[in-house]
């Protein structure tokens, strides 16, 4: 199943394990799955942009252009920078 595709109640169970309600995801018409969070951190400049080494690895590259985290698709790399950032499970 590809991440956008993810059902309402997967990202539920996704979204038990966030503990501030700014990184919750919630879907987006014509982008996707993202959160306030995320939207803050992109109009600061960063990005989730998959890896020209690695296809299929997603890196977080904030707005400087230096790779902070990488992951295997977008919501484990949205994951795994939420607990980075702002902790979690």
């Amino acid at each position: 199943m590809k991440e956008n595709e993810l059902t309402q109640e997967e990202i539920n169970e996704i979204n038990k394990v966030i503990p501030l309600v700014d990184a919750k995801l919630y879907w987006k018409e014509g982008y996707g799955w993202t959160s306030q969070f995320w939207d803050k951190l992109y109009n600061l400049g960063w990005r989730m942009v998959e890896s020209e080494e690695e296809p299929g690895v997603f890196l977080a590259v904030n707005e400087k252009g230096v790779t902070v985290l990488a992951a295997d698709g977008k919501i484990s790399l949205f994951k795994l920078l939420n607990n980075y950032m702002v902790g979690g499970s």
